[in-house]
């Protein structure tokens, strides 16, 4: 699998880039690479413009709207891949980078990864009527063929993974060519996300939280709680060997239920905090002594590596795409999603190495692969060569 060359400093492509994405959350991950890379490229003086259904608007980014209906809802991916492939037939000379499945991009940008395999692995945890009933869900359906059909297209020139496990995924199950796929890992600021954050916040923030100094704190940051893992962490911190706090920052459509399921798990409401969405989570990091992610799938949250910059260890899934990251400080931090008792004990040797101050510096130098300059610089060198095509 190739890996782009890191050297280049300015953009220096003739091409303009156009990003189809439908909409902007400020607390979810896809949404959130794509503008710092996007703000990353118009500061490198790049032409760029945003295709979606929403966006909430840069200066120096010309927005496209695209907004056709969206019911019924299992048609919705169709209906906006098809409106976006007719309004960009309009534009002539430009390179479409796609964070959404459709047939007439030039690039791929797999930020979510492959559908067919998170319904996959999202069965492995449902009852014999929910299986059935999400096997039979239209949606599902109309998304995993609109991914056939991008993957097929004779237009796709280059796919963008952000982990090894969504390149390895997307090779074997579409049979797509290993050349044409470029391992770009999300990047993250790493001088903001740091160990000396501990200083500033940690002490407050704990002090705001009625949290003891001495008392655990298991951090869990994510947006979706159910893909994210809420209840495989709840489970592996009730049944850790721990009076470990549970702090959950995120947003989801229902959350109320977790704190019926973290009290049935046997934790007491000052045991498990449901903080919600916040505009920063770096306090929160530099108050936690763990960061537990046990996602069902999840291509590459910047979480992890987030919480790895800030000196954190992290417990994650087999099914996540930082496993990786997370595995470079310990192999016994990775664990199968729906394994309560391995993620508890891997829970427990997390909170082992958060009392080492070694843990600190080797879980720094983890995340010292992962900042944004070294992402924007991997993402130049596949529109490079992509550039000197449309030249031709």
């Amino acid at each position: 699998m190739p890996h782009p060359p890191e050297s280049v400093q300015s953009s220096g492509l003739s091409a303009r880039v156009i990003f189809v994405r439908q909409h902007f959350t400020p607390y979810g991950g896809a949404g959130l690479i794509l503008d710092r890379t996007i703000a990353a490229l118009s500061e490198r003086g790049m032409r760029v413009a945003l295709l979606g259904r929403s966006w909430p608007g840069r200066a120096d980014t010309e927005f496209i709207r695209c907004d056709p209906p969206r019911f019924p809802r299992f048609r919705r991916e169709h209906a906006f891949a098809r409106a976006a492939c007719q309004r960009l037939a309009e534009e002539t000379g430009a390179i479409v980078q796609a964070h959404e499945r459709m047939p007439c991009c030039d690039i791929f940008r797999a930020g979510d990864g492959v559908h067919a395999t998170f319904i996959e692995q999202r069965m492995r945890g449902l009852g014999v009527l929910a299986r059935t009933a999400l096997s039979l869900d239209p949606f599902h359906h109309s998304v995993m063929a609109l991914e056939r059909e991008m993957f097929a297209s004779l237009r796709l020139k280059a796919v963008i993974a952000n982990s090894e496990m969504v390149a390895d995924d997307i090779a074997k199950r579409f049979s797509f060519p290993r050349e044409k796929i470029h391992l770009v890992p999300n990047g993250i600021d790493l001088a903001r996300f740091h160990p000396d954050v501990r200083q500033k916040f940690r002490a407050g923030m704990r002090e705001r939280m009625g949290t003891p100094p001495s008392r655990p704190v298991v951090l869990f940051v994510g947006s979706g709680f159910k893909r994210k893992g809420l209840d495989a962490a709840i489970a592996a911190v009730a049944a850790s060997k721990s009076d470990a706090e549970l702090w959950v920052v995120g947003d989801d459509r229902r959350p109320g239920p977790y704190v019926s399921v973290a009290a049935r798990a046997g934790m007491s409401p000052g045991r498990f905090r449901m903080i919600g969405p916040v505009p920063d989570p770096l306090p929160h990091y530099a108050a936690a002594d763990a960061l537990i992610l046990p996602s069902i799938y999840d291509p590459f949250p910047s979480t992890v590596i987030e919480a790895l910059a800030c000196g954190l260890p992290v417990v994650t899934s087999e099914s996540c795409g930082a496993r990786d990251a997370a595995a470079r400080l310990d192999r016994a931090l990775v664990r199968d999603a729906y394994d309560t008792d391995g993620l508890a004990a891997a829970l427990g040797r997390a909170l082992e190495l958060a009392a080492l101050p070694s843990t600190i510096d080797a879980a720094r130098k983890i995340a010292s692969n992962y900042g944004i300059d070294r992402m924007i610089d991997r993402t130049l060198a596949v529109y490079a060569a992509l550039d000197a095509g449309v030249r031709r």
